[in-house]
């Protein structure tokens, strides 16, 4: 055995951080569905946009409402997306540094 065990926390711990990473992938795919479907009418594009389109309104209005806080013009939706699929990139790649 190579190493040191892993703790039950240190477990539980990394577990969770592995759940959020799986929710943003997720969620990474809806917005990216939901950009794709502006431009392409597919069969799927369309399933998988109405699934998701609850969530996707949910993390969209919260990133205008930030957006709202910092600028003082309305942005398009299609902008909404691109910041919030750009948040969502950054905050993988900030917790694949911070725990690898």
């Amino acid at each position: 055995m190579k190493g040191k065990p892993m703790g039950l926390l240190t477990n539980l711990i990394l577990s969770f951080v592995h759940l959020f990473l799986v929710a943003t992938d997720i969620l990474f795919l809806l917005l990216l569905s939901r950009m794709l479907s502006y431009r392409w009418q597919t069969r799927w594009l369309t399933a998988l946009n109405s699934t998701g389109k609850p969530v996707v309104d949910w993390f969209a209005s919260h990133v205008q409402k930030t957006l709202g806080h910092l600028t003082s013009k309305a942005l398009s939706e299609i902008a909404i997306l691109i910041v919030g699929l750009l948040a969502l990139t950054l905050v993988r790649l900030f917790l694949m540094v911070l725990f690898s």
